[in-house]
């Protein structure tokens, strides 16, 4: 109906409310549970990209080293 609110609309309310656009809050999101999971878990290496929503694992190492400093296999050793 006309009251629904179209994900295009309502992307740029989110950032208003959130102070970040929404593909930094699901990044946000999939980091900190990629880091809960290598803690955490005995995941494999190689599911934890696809676990957390990547398609592609080197886009995931390069996103998890710009937030933590670490790739996930130097995080999972400490």
């Amino acid at each position: 109906g006309e009251d629904t609110l179209s994900l295009h609309d309502a992307l740029p309310i989110f950032k208003e409310k959130t102070g970040v656009n929404f593909s930094t809050y699901l990044e946000n999101i999939r980091m900190a549970e990629a880091a809960r999971l290598i803690q955490e878990t005995d995941i494999s290496l190689n599911e934890l990209y696809i676990a957390v929503g990547y398609n592609n694992s080197n886009t995931f190492r390069r996103a998890f080293k710009k937030v933590y400093g670490v790739t996930p296999s130097a995080m999972r050793e400490k």
